[in-house]
């Protein structure tokens, strides 16, 4: 029921906190209690009347309770929507009305009123964009580093061919080996090779392997024990230790690739300058990206620095609750305890906490800045975002759109490509970092 001619009056308690004073006029009232009755008549049946003829005044002695209630639920809603909506507020919690619900009355032909306390959006004051800086210095990657990479390709593409050689295995030979690793004395069959050309002394492999070779003769075998950390890669492995069975089948001599057209070309480029120049392009664009990563996290922390926000407990308290309750639940769906899953329950409502604190403060920053600045993204922006997205994944841009839409994931979509234009907008801003130059 929707109500008109209401009479708001908005007390700021704090920053984030409004009480509302919301007086419905007496017609309203009437016609929600109206309305209340006519459904009740529909409903019961009462010895005398025919049912549906049940009149208004006999429904009112007889059901007072359930009429004052249904028309409170009636009014009370709607009233407090449209309150919130003309206000233009943002509320962040449910309202707390006053009085209780329950203890709530309407009388006929009277105005009905009840204030309602809820938790909004505070007023955000932001910092001059001119106050932030951040590097803003040309991505310089030098020659070595190009060169350095390509050393790099040259090592993976070294052949190896077994020496007629009758000595031991030496520090910086190379060879080629078996190992088998043994867990209790089963087969792990994702650590265990076959063929391997390995050089010694450059770190490829575990040390104990390294020195369980060192003075092995052709052919022969060699048994070593590896004890491996709680984040070992493999999880089979993982805080345990394992047996490695090493065979010897040659020491090798390590050929080098000539760094020419040739070798160019067999990593599938035209020519030794075209590889070099592409290789030189990526790792502009890698030091860019990384640029770009960070001057994000530097413009972020120094936004949250400079700008003054006050985050509801309630909105806080509620994500804690909820996200232990989760936690909680995902475990015993796990079978695992907190200890198994690495998790400290002591000091992860703290850890959350704080979490979203950050977090909230960072989407009301970047909301306002949007709405201050007229940042958003046109569905002609977002739909050439989505194609792209495709072509880079190698799929049909239809096909991921309608994914998108039927996941939910557009408007998240849409989101990270706003945030996309606002840290671009911020980095065009702020004031560039001055390096320190010692003469």
């Amino acid at each position: 029921m929707r109500t008109e001619n209401l009479k708001v009056q908005i007390e700021r308690l704090d920053t984030t906190r409004v009480r509302l004073e919301i007086e419905i006029p007496s017609e309203d009232v009437n016609a929600a209690l109206a309305e209340t009755c006519e459904s009740l008549r529909t409903q019961v049946s009462i010895p005398g009347f025919r049912k549906g003829r049940v009149p208004v005044a006999i429904l009112k002695s007889r059901f007072p309770e359930y009429v004052n209630s249904e028309a409170v639920r009636y009014l009370i809603a709607p009233a407090y929507e449209d309150a919130i909506y003309n206000e233009r507020l943002n509320p962040l919690t449910q309202p707390t009305f006053t009085p209780p619900l329950n203890e709530l009355q309407v009388k006929e032909n009277e105005p009905f009123t009840f204030s309602a306390t809820v938790d909004i959006r505070p007023n955000i004051s932001l910092p001059n964009y001119d106050q932030l800086v951040t590097d803003k210095n040309p991505v310089n990657v030098p020659r070595e580093d190009v060169d350095a990479y390509i050393t790099r390709l040259q090592a993976q593409s070294a052949t190896y061919e077994p020496l007629d050689v009758e000595r031991p295995v030496q520090e910086k030979d190379c060879v080629r080996i078996d190992w088998e690793c043994l867990l209790d004395g089963n087969r792990v069959d994702a650590e265990s090779r076959q063929d391997v050309d390995i050089e010694l002394g450059v770190g490829t492999i575990h040390e104990k392997l390294e020195q369980a070779l060192i003075g092995m003769e052709i052919g022969n075998t060699n048994n070593v024990d590896i004890e491996f950390p709680q984040e070992h890669s493999v999880a089979e492995l993982a805080g345990k230790s394992a047996q490695y069975e090493i065979t010897l089948h040659a020491i090798t001599q390590k050929h080098l690739p000539l760094l020419d057209d040739e070798f160019a070309k067999d990593l599938g480029y035209e020519n030794y300058s075209q590889l070099f120049g592409l290789i030189w392009n990526n790792l502009v664009e890698e030091e860019t990206s990384l640029q770009v990563d960070k001057q994000k996290a530097e413009l972020l922390e120094q936004l949250i620095e400079k700008t003054e926000i006050a985050i509801p407990d309630p909105l806080v308290d509620q994500y804690v609750q909820q996200t232990l309750q989760n936690v909680k639940q995902q475990l015993t769906n796990e079978h695992r305890s907190p200890e198994d899953a690495g998790i400290d329950m002591d000091t992860l409502p703290d850890e959350l906490r704080r979490d979203v604190i950050q977090q909230t403060k960072q989407s009301w920053i970047f909301e306002t800045i949007a709405e201050k600045e007229g940042i958003f993204v046109s569905d002609d922006e977002l739909e050439y975002e989505i194609r792209r997205a495709a072509e880079q994944q190698n799929r049909d841009a239809q096909k991921y759109a309608s994914l998108l839409k039927s996941s939910n994931r557009l408007e998240d979509f849409r989101g990270q490509l706003q945030h996309e234009k606002i840290y671009q907008f911020l980095i065009n801003r702020a004031s560039a970092k001055q390096s320190l130059i010692i003469t």
